[in-house]
């Protein structure tokens, strides 16, 4: 086979669009996990003003505490979190758990430590339904400095 003919440089283009094929490749995603964690929650110190935030902090004990402030409910309502975990992408939804109606909700802060989360960089969504707030950022699980976010509408 001649390098100048058609059938050479047919063949190198089949064999380079192989390479590339090889290099671009789907990577294999892990299986989805799913929890759900209730919020505890107590009244807020600082008013009705305060701000919509969520602050993820690792412990020494290699758990996550995320601490929420700016939430609104009547009293004995309850808040759930829902994490999805699909390798390094982590979906959080606040839902409300137990409703109650016809009262004037007051502002409250809440807490829930996980253990679930591995000590790698997340990229993280936190979607309230609760307030209809979200925001989207990375999250290193092993280092210990704490990331607030400000939940926008």
């Amino acid at each position: 086979m001649d390098i100048t003919s058609v059938e050479f440089f047919t063949l190198a283009f089949v064999v380079a669009m192989a390479i590339v094929a090889l290099m671009i490749g789907r990577r294999e995603r892990g299986m989805p996990s799913t929890h759900i964690l209730q919020l505890i929650t107590e009244p807020e110190d600082g008013g009705a003003d305060t701000e919509d935030t969520v602050c993820l902090e690792r412990l020494d004990n290699g758990r996550v505490r995320i601490r929420r402030t700016g939430l609104t409910l009547v009293p004995d309502e309850t808040v759930n979190l829902v994490f999805t975990i699909r390798d390094e992408q982590c979906t959080i939804v606040e839902k409300k758990g137990v409703k109650k109606r016809g009262t004037v909700g007051e502002p409250v802060k809440g807490e829930v430590t996980v253990k679930f989360l591995r000590p790698v960089k997340y990229n993280m969504r936190y979607e309230s339904q609760v307030m209809s707030t979200w925001a989207t950022f990375t999250y290193d699980a092993s280092l210990p400095d704490p990331k607030q976010v400000n939940l926008n509408y």
